[in-house]
């Protein structure tokens, strides 16, 4: 018995640390949210790229379990009808319920962090496949050797990961590529050089095609690894005719604004303009999609 009893404490020990733990003990109500209409959408021109970056958020909280929160994510996703988006904590059962409910408008590239599916998450990029042709894609790994797998470097807490997929505008021929990643959350000096992991590889991608990057950065502006990467690329809330400031990590309303600002952001190789810039703040019955607020973008390329 003292040996069952100890299999069963390493076995929730486990749970907790790859972040299920809290699934297991937290438990919620589904709730049917009918239809969702999200409000104060801004239109997009005709010659612009909509762009969005979204952390979904990985786990259930208190707060509103995956089941729920998804809901509202999915109409924010599907009302502003990006033409791609990332998204970051992309846990196996996020890929799922967005792979189902957009199985038919958009198409989806990038691999999970991790071989272990209860430890990963993907930085995956979906895009429009009535509107893009996809040349290329591929996920790297934000470390020394970012074309091994599952390597992480930088003494990052977790291997980090950016995705890309290069798009051919069906109708117009014009290309693109979006490239979305994570840097890790704890020290600074890691994000610095994650940074320069992913501005090499746009440095490449921008040999053959323009390049719009997103993601969650985990890093303020005022911070260094926003300084490198704002050094080689274009932040598109600093350039938008119609923009949005504030924070974007919220932690479900319990953050209030302050003068360091987002953490997650939407940036572009130099040159291209940009007509909107939006941080996407809405709730549903007092429940977020997200701790983090989805950022949008009109890019003229």
């Amino acid at each position: 018995m003292k040996t069952k009893g100890k299999i069963i404490s390493i076995i929730l020990a486990v749970a907790v640390v790859a972040g299920i733990g809290t699934v297991m003990y937290k438990k919620s109500t589904d709730i049917d949210f009918g239809e969702i209409v999200i409000d104060s959408i801004p239109e997009k021109g005709n010659t612009a790229t909509r762009i969005m970056s979204f952390n979904v958020r990985c786990i259930d909280d208190e707060e509103g379990s995956i089941n729920n929160r998804s809901q509202i994510a999915v109409a924010v996703i599907d009302q502003y009808a990006p033409d791609s988006f990332g998204v970051q904590e992309a846990t196996p059962k996020w890929i799922k319920i967005l792979d189902k409910k957009f199985s038919e408008k958009y198409a989806r590239v990038g691999e999970g962090r991790s071989p272990i599916e209860m430890f990963t998450e993907y930085s995956a990029v979906y895009y429009r496949k009535d509107k893009y042709n996809l040349i290329d894609s591929g996920t790297m790994w934000l470390s020394e050797t970012p074309e091994k797998k599952y390597t992480k470097s930088f003494d990052s807490k977790h291997n980090r990961i950016a995705t890309w997929a290069v798009l051919e505008n069906k109708e117009t021929g014009e290309k693109f590529t979006h490239i979305n990643t994570h840097l890790d959350h704890v020290l600074e000096s890691t994000r610095v050089e994650q940074s320069k992991v992913l501005l090499n590889k746009i440095a490449e991608l921008e040999k053959s095609t323009k390049v719009i990057c997103t993601g969650d950065f985990n890093t303020f502006e005022t911070a260094e690894a926003y300084s490198v990467m704002s050094a080689s690329m274009d932040d598109t809330k600093l350039l938008a005719k119609n923009s949005d400031t504030g924070i974007t990590f919220h932690k479900y309303g319990t953050i209030e604004e302050h003068e360091d600002g987002a953490i997650d952001f939407i940036f572009t190789t130099k040159g291209m303009t940009v007509d909107t810039y939006k941080i996407i703040r809405n709730t549903i019955e007092g429940m977020y999609p997200s701790d983090h607020y989805p950022i949008v973008a009109d890019i003229v390329l």
